[in-house]
């Protein structure tokens, strides 16, 4: 009994020991295959592939798509570059022919109506603009060193639909300085189509209630260009009742608005 006791104790320790051993290799068999795992070349690039793909999902345009954003914006900018120069609806370009007193000699004259100074005179000048009222009108009184005066009309009949439209005095609030337009008046109130270019400072017509409504912005070389000649000779009286049949006649030389128009 002892001896058979003996020997199964025997056999148990062998074999518990044969198990540490087994257990032993298995432990170091796992150990190196992790190792080997964690360093594998194909498993660096896979994590590396997600994470690139990771930084590719987050909410950034592509090029492609900026580029296209920005084709879109370039037309836009340059329309509001455009629309950014405003035109001005007080330019008025009167064109001047019979320039020195001779046929053919032309020039250009923008005059920039300011409401600003005389409201009723501009408003005034507006509507004979766009009645075509200053084509063919004869500068009848130009004076060396003063004015130019004009606004009488070379067809009679449509003269006279406007020689009785008289308007209100504007309050002078701009001096008649050289380059000013200015309407013509005989007294309170009788404003109607004539005007002058002033040709010097003319200041001192200021306290006799001449408002300028205007001024030349370019073309005052041309102003000064306008025939002298005849000076103040011509019968405002006979240019009513005749026209421009009258001027032709006797004052072939005049200078004359060929047209006017806004711009």
């Amino acid at each position: 009994m002892v001896g058979v006791k003996g020997n199964n104790g025997k056999a148990a320790r062998t074999n518990i020991s044969l198990q540490i051993l087994a257990a032993i290799a298995v432990a170091a068999v796992l150990v190196v295959s992790l190792k080997t795992f964690s360093t594998s070349p194909w498993h660096g690039k896979a994590a590396l592939e997600d994470d690139q793909q990771g930084h590719l999902r987050r909410p950034q345009p592509p090029k492609t798509m900026a580029k296209s954003a920005e084709v879109a914006v370039a037309p836009l900018i340059d329309k509001a570059d455009k629309n950014a120069v405003v035109e001005d609806p007080n330019l008025v370009q009167f064109v001047f022919g019979n320039l020195d007193g001779e046929e053919g000699h032309d020039g250009e004259v923008v005059v920039r109506r300011r409401p600003e100074w005389a409201p009723i005179g501009v408003a005034r000048i507006k509507e004979l603009t766009l009645d075509s009222f200053w084509n063919d009108c004869c500068a009848f009184r130009v004076l060396p060193n003063f004015v130019v005066q004009l606004g009488i009309h070379g067809d009679p009949e449509k003269q006279k639909k406007w020689r009785t439209q008289k308007i209100a005095d504007d309050p002078v609030k701009a001096s008649n300085e050289r380059g000013t337009v200015t309407f013509a008046m005989a007294g309170a109130g009788t404003r109607t189509t004539q005007i002058f270019f002033n040709k010097i400072d003319n200041s001192r017509l200021d306290k006799e209630n001449f408002a300028p409504f205007g001024e030349v912005i370019s073309g005052m070389e041309v102003i000064d260009r306008i025939y002298e000649g005849y000076g103040e000779k011509p019968d405002q009286g006979k240019i009513q009742q005749s026209g421009n049949a009258y001027l032709e006649k006797n004052y072939p030389k005049m200078s004359y608005i060929r047209s006017a128009k806004f711009i």
